[in-house]
């Protein structure tokens, strides 16, 4: 009877393992739904519905894109947090909803580390300090000696508090010393830009694909890249790091993340085929013309960042004071 009941059990979970097997063997067998959590438009809906034809194709089944934006995207984030780890649920995730957001709030409604399983990186967008047209300083060696005499009289423009515009001259006023200015949030990165052409405030941070076209026609000067290495962009920008702050570096992310706890062999499928598709020419190109700069990542490797950058923006956050919302 004992020997019977180890049989029984033994081919039931033979039977379970196996179906498991079977069912990741075949995922996926209906459509991905793939959330957004900001609103539509701008470089990560861009990114999100770039990468998910390619996805689509690959996988032989629509990746739907799904924009749920709001609370400083956290209302996106928590939906993919707290679905099923089925693989089926996706979030295209930034800086802004795993390192800078949840760590400004009184209590955020997911964990960024724990809530989620990093699947691959969709790439990298970085700023570049833009001054007024008129501001008397071409480089930024001149930009820092200018500060250093203005006794706190300068104001920087961000989209809004806490995003990476606004922790990015915050991060600036750490690594330099003896530099103050004053941030004056707008409702926006393109009300930003609208004051700072105008003249309203002296400079700003923001991402290089949306301001090209604005330097290029000379209505801001752009002083240098938060980037590592010069941009194909802007190639005659040099970088902070190469002016004067080594190891200075600024970068929106955007990333595939699936709730915890979703099958490995899952994540590994999503992540080969993401990777895959950062070498599809089509792909590249819209990437390219975004600013978007690509990056191939294991699961692993892209957990690992997220850590990092998690830690990096919360010691910005803590050593500006910057209020818990």
């Amino acid at each position: 009877m004992i020997l019977k009941k180890i049989l029984i059990t033994t081919c039931l979970s033979m039977g379970v393992l196996s179906s498991t097997a079977f069912a990741v063997s075949e995922y996926p067998s209906k459509s991905i739904h793939l959330t957004v959590p900001f609103a539509a438009g701008g470089v990560t809906d861009l990114t999100a519905r770039t990468f998910a034809k390619q996805l689509s194709g690959s996988l032989k089944q629509p990746v739907i894109v799904e924009n749920r934006p709001g609370a400083g995207a956290t209302i996106g984030a928590n939906h993919v947090a707290k679905s099923s780890p089925d693989g089926y649920t996706l979030l295209l995730g930034t800086n802004v909803t795993h390192a800078i957001t949840p760590q400004m709030m009184q209590k955020a409604p997911y964990n960024p580390l724990e809530d989620f399983q990093p699947i691959a990186m969709f790439g990298l967008n970085g700023n570049v300090l833009l001054v007024k047209q008129d501001f008397p300083a071409n480089t930024f060696e001149e930009f820092i000696d200018y500060i250093r005499n203005s006794k706190n009289e300068l104001n920087y423009a961000s989209g809004s508090i806490g995003s990476s515009a606004h922790l990015a001259a915050e991060l600036l006023k750490i690594e330099v010393k003896d530099i103050q200015y004053t941030h004056i949030p707008f409702g926006g990165p393109s009300e930003a830009m609208s004051a700072l052409i105008g003249g309203h405030v002296d400079f700003m941070f923001t991402n290089i694909g949306a301001a090209v076209s604005q330097t290029k026609s000379g209505k801001v000067k752009a002083l240098a890249v938060t980037t590592s290495k010069r941009t194909t962009e802007l190639p005659n920008v040099p970088t902070i790091a190469e002016s004067g702050v080594p190891g200075f570096e600024v970068v929106g992310w955007l990333a595939a993340f699936a709730p915890k706890n979703t099958p490995s062999a899952t994540t590994q499928k999503l992540n080969a085929i993401i990777n895959a598709s950062q070498e599809n020419p089509e792909l590249r190109k819209t990437m390219d013309t975004a600013s978007v700069i690509p990056v191939i990542y294991t699961p692993e490797e892209t957990a690992t960042f997220v850590k990092n950058e998690y830690e990096k923006w919360g010691n910005v956050i803590r050593a500006a004071n910057i209020p818990k919302m």
